[in-house]
């Protein structure tokens, strides 16, 4: 082996390669280079290698184990949350009376028979003639409708506790609409005395309410502006824009009246006051707040 390539025991070196002898510097860093060479050879010589005496670990390559992550599956890195702007929220109320115009009547025809086809025909034959006086009464905006019909048998028990069949009722529903209120109460005159003997309901409404909504609607907003600018001047600070705003102006309900009950015809007219409907709106207001009113 050639003197340059004696090899050196590896010694770590702090010192200056200035105080090695001549040529001493040169065989160091080659020594050094051939220490690295052999023991990368020994760590690749493998499971060869590990029978014999004093011969380094075997290095055993570990294979990664790779997970494919969808990009939905990654979770977003939390934001810290901004702040919120200051705001003032405030609701305002309203109500609207609005008159009711039209009005609608449920009239009954019973009749009774003791067979079917008598109660039946008992009924058509009464029914017919409250059409009749109704149609002939001279009603502003006159609608007429059958809602309902029903045929039933009646039943009776005896001594025995025995239920037999003892008669028939027939029953013939109809709906009237009128558009003047003030003909309510001759309407009802005029049926019963053609022969209706059951009144079923009365109700009362108004033809239009998206005019009262309407109103009552703005009238809400006013009212929660109002109070919003209240207590913005109240702190020294301006009223800003809206920011939110909920809630809305009910549609009314028609006024009814209790009046299921048997009737019978009067000499004077049947008295009946129409009333008035009430819609009622609601709304929540957020304000942004303002700037800052400077003070004097």
């Amino acid at each position: 082996m050639d003197e340059s390539a004696t090899l050196y025991p590896f010694m770590p070196w702090s010192g200056s390669l200035a105080c090695l002898p001549q040529g001493g510097a040169n065989k160091m860093i080659r020594s050094r280079q051939l220490y690295v060479l052999v023991a990368a050879l020994t760590a690749c010589a493998g499971s060869g290698a590990q029978g014999q005496a004093g011969a380094p670990p075997s290095i055993e390559r570990v294979t990664p184990n790779i997970y494919e992550v969808m990009p939905e599956q990654v979770a977003p890195m939390q934001q810290p949350a901004p702040q919120e702007a200051p705001f003032i929220e405030v609701s305002g109320q309203a109500t609207v009376e609005l008159p009711a115009d039209q009005a609608e009547i449920s009239f009954a025809m019973e009749t009774r028979a003791d067979d079917a086809a008598a109660a039946a025909s008992a009924n058509a034959e009464e029914m017919s003639r409250v059409f009749a006086a109704i149609r002939s009464g001279s009603f502003a905006g006159l609608e007429i409708e059958t809602f309902g019909y029903s045929l039933q048998p009646q039943y009776a028990t005896n001594d025995q506790r025995v239920r037999s069949i003892v008669g028939y009722v027939a029953y013939n529903n109809i709906r009237v609409t009128v558009s003047d209120v003030d003909d309510v109460g001759r309407l009802i005159d005029v049926a019963v005395a053609a022969g209706a003997n059951r009144v079923a309901s009365i109700s009362f409404s108004a033809s239009d309410t998206e005019p009262a909504r309407a109103q009552a609607l703005a009238e809400a907003v006013r009212n929660a502006r109002a109070q919003a600018e209240v207590i913005a001047t109240s702190l020294g600070y301006e009223l800003g824009a809206p920011l939110e705003i909920r809630g809305g102006a009910q549609r009314p309900t028609p006024i009814m009246f209790d009046a299921m009950r048997t009737v019978q015809a009067q000499a004077a007219p049947t008295p009946i006051e129409a009333g008035s409907q009430t819609v009622d709106a609601n709304v929540t207001i957020r304000f942004a707040l303002g700037a800052e009113v400077a003070r004097r």
